[in-house]
């Protein structure tokens, strides 16, 4: 729960709390010998880099969970990837926030975007 608080703190401006406001979520699985939690963060931290987002925090819990957040360099959203650990799966949830508009197109590149890298590697 705290990596969550922390990573929020990071990443949400005080626009966050605007009624207008685009959230999209991918949740995946994968076979841990095939994408464990540490790699899970480095193909979310490179898919990130890759959509031009700037790294804003990256917690780790070994064996357990990594967080890493991140957000366009001009502001206004905010990436959210957990790589969670569960028996011998990992399991994967990516959150684009757009704190302008709702069902917004660019929350939903940026989540597809880091999904699909994280879907490949998990192969």
């Amino acid at each position: 729960m705290a990596a969550f608080v922390n990573a929020w703190a990071i990443c949400a401006p005080a626009s966050a709390a605007s009624e207008k406001f685009g959230l999209e979520y991918r949740v995946e699985r994968s076979d841990a010998g095939k994408l464990s939690v540490p790699e899970c963060l480095k193909v979310a931290e490179s898919a990130s880099s890759r959509i031009g987002y700037v790294a804003a925090n990256r917690q780790i819990y070994p064996g357990k969970l990594a967080v890493f957040a991140s957000g366009p360099k001009a502001g206004g959203g905010s990436l959210t990837v957990y790589c969670i650990a569960v028996d011998r799966k990992t399991a994967y949830v990516v959150q684009a926030l757009d704190y302008n508009r709702q069902q917004s197109s660019a929350a939903r590149r940026a989540a597809d975007a880091v999904h699909t890298a994280l879907s490949i590697a998990s192969r």
